[in-house]
Formats: structure tokens, sequence, C-alpha cells
């Protein structure tokens, strides 16, 4: 195929989607851990002013945020103009933390409620309490559903070829006027994404293995099974 004389424009393409990716994907983490608490904030003005920002955040296109920061923010006086790689990373991880924010306040309140009362009665401040007790079991819930999050964001990077970033699909799309392969140079575009999705797939299941609340209900599992057999042996040599 003539596409794959293209195979170095190819490879940057990927780099720069594999590595905006990545940027999106950590700043979105950060982002909704906090927007995620915020939610749950016991100030009723600081969760109304959350929500009111989440939705004014999910509300429009990704893609019209993404111009709109791109092309019109710089016409406004005193605004900067961000760079496309900028921009792209800015406005997509401001948008899956709207998204996470949702995951993460769902795997809050999953904790029994007990475990913050258990940290108040220990001494420990909200944060503390939050950082050490409850986000550590939380991360049990929140992991798994940001992990199909971060498959999202690998295929939203798509939108960023639209401000002129050198990503996976606007090389793609210079090698079709190249090439005028359709078929062959869309396909194999849609394989990269499809290898990335399911890469991202299986370090986010990793993840999720490492995690101490999942390793303890497996060596738990683990001893428990151990005892039964033990109690089958037992009875066998009776």
């Amino acid at each position: 195929m003539a596409v794959l004389e293209y195979w170095p424009a190819l490879l940057q393409g990927l780099w720069v989607t594999v590595w905006v990716s990545l940027c999106i994907i950590f700043g979105a983490a950060f982002g909704s851990v906090i927007l995620g608490a915020l939610r749950l904030s016991k100030s009723p003005v600081v969760r109304a002013a959350t929500m009111l920002f989440i939705e004014s955040v999910r509300g429009p296109s990704a893609l019209v945020l993404l111009f709109w920061v791109y092309y019109a923010l710089p016409l406004i006086p005193g605004m900067p103009h961000l760079g496309p790689v900028t921009a792209a990373i800015l406005v997509l991880a401001l948008d899956a933390s709207a998204y996470g924010a949702e995951i993460v306040r769902a795997g809050i309140e999953s904790v029994h409620r007990g475990q913050g009362d258990a940290c108040h009665a220990l001494g420990l401040s909200n944060l503390q309490g939050f950082r050490k007790v409850v986000l550590p079991q939380a991360l049990s819930q929140i992991v798994p559903g940001f992990g199909s999050l971060a498959r999202g964001i690998f295929k939203w990077t798509a939108i960023v070829s639209f401000i002129g970033v050198p990503d996976l699909l606007y090389v793609g799309g210079y090698i079709h006027g190249q090439t005028f392969e359709t078929v062959s140079v869309f396909c194999l575009i849609a394989a990269i994404y499809w290898i990335l999705t399911l890469l991202c797939a299986v370090v986010f299941r990793f993840i999720e293995q490492l995690l101490p609340l999942n390793r303890a209900l497996r060596a738990a599992r683990t001893s428990v099974q151990i005892t039964s057999e033990a109690a089958a042996l037992a009875g066998v040599a009776q």
C-alpha cells in the first residue's frame, strides 16, 4: 500500500495523539477529584457553584469549546492566545474533568459515612480524612469508571486536528490527500485508535489490581478458600 510509505508521518502523528491524550488524562484525573469532592461539600453555595460549573462545561460540544478557546478567546481584550496543543489539552482536560467529577462523586458516596465519622473521632481534619481514608477506599469504584473515560479521551483527541494539531487524524487526512486511498488510510487510522483504547483498558485493569482495597479483598477470598479446602480435607480424613 502507498500508505505505508508515509510511516514516519504516521509515527509522528501517533506520538502527538498519545502525548496529548496522556496530558488530558492526568489533567482530568486531577480536576475530577477536585470537582467531585466539591460536589459533596457541606456548603450549599459551593455545591451549587460546582454543579453550575460542571453543567456549563458539559453543555456545549467539546468541539465548540475548542473553537471558542482557540479562535474567539484571543479576540477578547486581555485574553491570551493559546497555541493549538495548549488549547486542546486545556479544553479536553476540563471537559473530561466535568464528566469524571460524577464518577468521583459516586465513588466517594459508595464509602460508608461511618468512615468519615471515624476520621473525626481520631482527630483528622476533613482534608486528611478524605486523602488518607475515604479516597483510597473510593478508588476501587472510581478507577473502573475513569478507565472507560480515559479510553474515550483517546478518541476525543481526534477533534484537535480541527485547530491544526498534527495528531493521527491530521496526518491521516494529509496522507489521504497525497494518495487518494480513502479506505486503506482510514481503516488504518481506525485500527490504530482501536489498539490505543485496548492498551488503555489493559493499563487501567492493571491499576485496578494494584489498589489496596482490591488486594485486601483478593487476600480475604484466598484465605477463605484455603480455610474451606482445609476443612474439606479434614472432613475427608475423618
